[in-house]
């Protein structure tokens, strides 16, 4: 089977998952309150009942709900994801504004979590047993045993407070002015076009959030790269490299490493949805304007198609990324067939 065919096969078996999300969502939302539009409201929807009126018959809240249902999914499938009271816009404007920041941190942070992760694998392994190899296990065993909230709280208790190195939250500096939108990824931007001080501020505005992410995730990468060497260096390939004659170290890294590293290409890819699910508590915690602070947002106004359109675009996000994680594991290791 070819890539192509294969990834049309996934994607045609997807959109099971995606019916599934929208079902589920938009069924759990709906049950939230009987009409959201007077939890919105407040106190105004007692002073002026002609305007929960005109809401109510404007976004479909006194039809059916299999009739709000309809309403919704014919505006998905013609890219209208809803409008959002909260921030009074589109859905999808609100999205193609925080989702390249929210995967500002999430690829930033899963390249911590690799840079990490990788080579203190490499060394817990051939420490194996040994002080380096149980320094390193502890290490990475506080980081996944910690809630990612409190290392959050902790890097800015250290890093704000004590040392006074790093902003405690936002995107950018109020004084530092915005780079021009190129790919609306705001580092990507400012180092396009030479912004160095807007990039170093940026930069460090996304440090500790990404570090945060990462502390709570690069402990599996060390585990499974750890047990995968260990098992791989007792394989009769790996005797067979010893007796032609080869080094240790061209043994280690030529032949065992590379077939080492194939786990963690599946594992790269469940990180990345983790990170994802992960950034709505960094996010809110930071006062970083990504798609996690615009999803509590929604959840505290009843903003029924907020919570809604964010859910979705994470959904495709995972879904994406596991089909590339499954078309890659091909690249790295061919003898695997689709």
């Amino acid at each position: 089977m070819s890539r192509l065919s294969y990834i049309g096969r996934r994607l045609l078996t997807s959109t099971s998952v995606f019916f599934g999300v929208i079902i589920i969502t938009f069924v759990l939302t709906h049950l939230i309150s009987a009409n959201p539009v007077v939890a919105f409201l407040g106190r105004a929807a007692f002073l002026h009942p002609e305007l929960v009126e005109a809401y109510t018959k404007r976004f479909h809240f006194d039809d059916p709900l299999y009739v709000q249902f309809w309403y919704y999914v014919a505006g998905i499938l013609q890219g209208d994801l809803g409008y959002s009271w909260s921030r009074g816009t589109y859905v999808s404007t609100v999205i193609v504004e925080t989702l390249p920041n929210t995967l500002q941190l999430v690829l930033l942070a899963l390249v911590i979590t690799l840079l990490l992760g990788i080579p203190l694998g490499v060394i817990s392994c051939k420490y194996r047993d040994r002080a380096p190899d149980y320094g390193i296990r502890a290490f990475y065993f506080i980081g996944i045993s910690s809630p990612t909230f409190s290392i959050a709280l902790f890097l800015v208790l250290i890093f704000s407070y004590v040392l006074r190195l790093l902003p405690t939250g936002g995107l950018i500096s109020q004084d530092i002015p915005r780079p021009d939108t190129v790919t609306g990824f705001i580092i990507l931007d400012s180092l396009i076009q030479g912004n160095w001080r807007a990039f170093t501020d940026t930069l460090k505005h996304a440090l500790m959030p990404s570090v945060a992410l990462a502390m709570s995730n690069f402990g599996y990468v060390v585990r499974l790269l750890r047990s995968s060497l260990i098992e791989v260096m007792q394989t009769n390939y790996i005797r067979t490299a010893r007796a032609k004659g080869l080094s240790e170290g061209s043994v280690f890294m030529k032949h065992a490493l590379r077939n080492a590293v194939i786990p963690i290409v599946t594992l790269t890819a469940l990180i990345a949805s983790w990170l994802m699910s992960l950034s709505i508590f960094v996010e809110n915690i930071f006062s970083y304007p990504g798609m996690g602070q615009y999803l509590v947002l929604g959840i505290k106004t009843l903003d029924y198609a907020a919570i809604m359109g964010v859910t979705l675009v994470f959904t495709t996000i995972v879904v994406v990324m596991n089909i590339a994680a499954d078309v890659f594991y091909t690249i790295v290791n061919p003898q695997i067939q689709l």
